[in-house]
């Protein structure tokens, strides 16, 4: 997985920050779906035939990108969150301080929250504090 090489080369904090930009980049291309939607709408008003064709275009790619964008909007910001709750260490409350160890595909290890699971995607590892060397899974 690419985002736990990047945890691994960069630390968490990096990763997570970055996280949140591109999921924020998805939420403004989820704007300007609207807003190609509303704007093949208001072409679509006029009368020539060409006109009315840009507009269903419009429409139809505006529509695609927003429900496209919002979706991989919700999932990365999802994961992100997820992984942000529990990148605490559990015996100092170092936050984001931590070596991974170990990862692999589901299922998760015994003493791990399904709720990464159910989000479908392989992102559980084990953590290491750089702090306290407490090991615990996120």
């Amino acid at each position: 997985m690419a985002s736990l090489d990047i945890i691994r080369k960069r630390g968490f904090r990096v990763w997570y920050e970055r996280q949140l930009i591109e999921t924020h980049a998805w939420l403004v291309t989820c704007f300007l779906g609207i807003i190609a939607t509303a704007s093949g709408v208001e072409i679509f008003g006029q009368h020539t035939a060409a006109s009315r064709s840009t507009g269903v275009l419009l429409i139809f790619g505006g529509i695609a990108a927003g429900l496209v964008s919002w979706h991989r909007y919700r999932s990365m910001l999802d994961i992100a969150e997820l992984l942000g709750q529990r990148a605490v260490c559990p015996a100092c409350n170092a936050y984001g301080k931590f070596r991974v160890l170990d990862s692999g595909p589901t299922p998760l290890p015994e003493g791990s929250d399904p709720d990464i699971d159910d989000l479908g995607r392989d992102v559980w590892f084990r953590a290491q504090c750089k702090k306290c060397a407490h090991e615990w899974i996120v």
